[in-house]
């Protein structure tokens, strides 16, 4: 048998396998099966203050005032655990009336928490010190923890926070006439996955 011959049968040997192989490899079964519905949702944080305004006021203020310890309900409505801290805004009519005036807050009171501020008693939580222009008065609303913020876990969940402030009676004569307004502002964030 020549060398043409061989090479010949090699080839149509080589041609006989690999259409076997092309037939053999269009012979697949298969099936599938889906996995649904995968359903993703996100939580939520939400902070709520009950009353939303004027909780410590008075009016032809004197020195001795005091507003009375006036509480103040936080609540989470959101469904994630949060914690938050409070700042605090004042202003002036240019007598500086903010810097006499003394706020202190603290939790309910410990020795008859179901009436929450008539002993004025719970853990202080700031002051007694003078208002703040602009500051922390608990925690501080820069993200992560930075201490001092409260924690409520997710709703419902809620604390109440009494608040009071005074006129001392050693008032400088110089506010007689003046006026200051107050906002405090209550600012959360989630504790889940929250690097300090």
């Amino acid at each position: 048998m020549s060398n043409l011959t061989r090479i010949l049968l090699v080839l149509m040997t080589v041609g006989v396998v690999a259409s076997g192989v092309g037939v053999a490899s269009n012979a697949i079964w298969t099936d599938s099966d889906d996995v649904d519905p995968n359903l993703f949702t996100t939580g939520s944080v939400s902070l709520s203050t009950d009353p939303m305004s004027a909780l410590v006021t008075f009016t032809s203020g004197a020195p001795g005032q005091d507003t009375g310890a006036q509480a103040l309900t936080v609540s989470n409505d959101g469904t994630m655990e949060l914690r938050y801290a409070v700042t605090m805004t004042a202003d002036t009519e240019g007598k500086d009336l903010y810097a006499e005036l003394d706020l202190t807050i603290k939790t309910v009171d410990v020795t008859t928490p179901e009436t929450p501020c008539s002993e004025f008693d719970g853990t202080t939580l700031y002051g007694p010190a003078p208002f703040l222009l602009t500051g922390n008065l608990i925690g501080d609303p820069t993200p992560g923890i930075q201490g001092g913020e409260r924690t409520l876990a997710a709703s419902p969940a809620s604390e109440d926070l009494c608040f009071r402030v005074v006129l001392p009676s050693d008032a400088s004569n110089d506010v007689q006439a003046a006026s200051t307004t107050a906002v405090f502002t209550f600012e959360s964030e989630q504790t889940a996955n929250n690097p300090p």
